[in-house]
């Protein structure tokens, strides 16, 4: 049988379907309870206008039901006044009951959970009600056949003029697929940062593997450009080997520091190449990020820069510095390597075809960079500058 007085909430339907209903329905029963003797025709109008009514509330129930069934969401109710609870038809069965076949209540609902969710939802459902926050939890429950479920489930309460809660409405779904397909994925890619992590050593080993095989190799010949090579083959394998090397050991595999990556390597040279000077290392560089694809070159860049300072910068003088700077600022990184030696010779020429000066040309292509050499009685400074990548245009 429909209820007439049901329809005095009409505030409670979707949009101006609902208030038009509640005017309908409020016209009809204003005509009712007037105690004046109705015509045939009026209460014809009056019926029709009911059934009408009726007619909507039925395709709303209907496009409730089917939201719900589409999207795995239960709708509920607590009347905190009356201590009532209402559940809908699919916040039972996501809950794995029948509607005829259990009493919906707060302390059925919460046995379906472990003691420690237990006391997290009802704190947590307290907390809100009692500081008039909305409620929204993930938790985990047991359904009657021992099937394991995660529900979310979001609320918000209504107070009355006094501010004592009297009515909270609120939804739960299923989330289950969502959860399980997330923990597969968090499962997967911390297989995958294990296997990535064990490249890098992997490579990093191998490379030094290498670069000590080089060494060998050097220490057995006794021609001096040979042994020039081979060192300054073992420095550029050691200088992919240290980013392999800060990756793995930072565990974060998109993004190097490079002030730290190229201050280490410039230690690392000096000590290497064992020159009978006195080489002084200065390093002023900011925290900047890069990614493997960008911080390959500027190391492999800073390498030959460094090597050749400590091969020819510092002719006929008894020690010398050798400066590395490094910037960023609205994501355009600026890297300098200065020395304070004897300057770039008259006939230098940053285009002559040399493997050092070829590789710093090819690296600061695959960098988009724009460098240049400046040069003087007082020294020789590189510079570049590139966008770090990711930026938007």
């Amino acid at each position: 049988m429909f209820d007439i007085k049901a329809l005095g909430t009409g505030r409670n339907f979707l949009g101006k379907v609902g208030v038009g209903i509640k005017e309908k329905v409020g016209q009809a029963i204003q005509a009712l309870e007037s105690g004046v003797q109705l015509s045939e025709e009026t209460t014809r109008s009056i019926v029709d206008t009911l059934k009408q009514s009726e007619q909507e509330v039925t395709k709303i129930r209907r496009w409730m039901q089917s939201a719900e069934l589409l999207a795995d969401i239960g709708i509920w109710e607590i009347d905190h006044q009356k201590d009532e609870i209402f559940w809908s038809d699919q916040m039972y069965r996501i809950l794995g009951y029948e509607p005829e076949q259990h009493e919906p209540s707060y302390k059925s609902y919460l046995r379906q959970m472990s003691p420690q969710e237990q006391e997290r939802v009802h704190l947590n459902f307290i907390d809100s009600l009692y500081n008039k926050n909305s409620f929204e939890i993930t938790y985990r429950i047991k359904l009657p056949n021992n099937q394991i479920k995660y529900v979310e489930a979001r609320a918000i309460h209504f107070y009355n003029d006094v501010g004592e809660p009297f009515f909270t409405i609120g939804t739960s779904q299923d989330v289950t697929d969502w959860i399980l397909d997330k923990q597969r994925l968090e499962k997967s890619l911390e297989e995958n940062q294990t296997l990535l992590g064990e490249i890098h050593h992997r490579v990093k080993n191998n490379l030094a593997v290498v670069a000590g095989l080089l060494q060998l190799q050097w220490l057995k010949e006794d021609d001096p450009e040979l042994v020039k090579t081979l060192k300054e083959g073992a420095n550029r394998m050691r200088a992919v080997a240290g980013i392999h090397k800060q990756l793995y050991e930072s565990g974060d595999y998109s993004s190097v520091a490079l002030g730290e990556n190229i201050t280490k390597l410039v230690t690392d040279i000096v000590s290497t190449m064992m020159s009978e000077k006195e080489i002084n290392i200065k390093s002023n560089c900011d925290r900047v990020y890069l990614n493997i694809k960008q911080t390959m070159p500027c190391t492999l860049i800073v390498n030959e820069l460094v090597t050749n300072s400590i091969k020819y910068a510092f002719e006929g003088k008894a020690k010398g510095t050798i400066t590395v700077d490094l910037t960023m600022s609205d994501d355009l990184v600026r890297l300098e390597v200065s020395d304070n030696g004897v300057g770039l010779p008259d006939d230098f020429d940053s285009e002559r075809e040399s493997l050092g000066m070829n590789l710093i040309k090819t690296l600061t292509n695959q960098l988009n960079a724009e460098y240049n050499f400046r040069s003087s009685e007082k020294g020789t400074t590189f510079s570049m500058q590139f966008l770090k990548e990711g930026r938007e245009e």
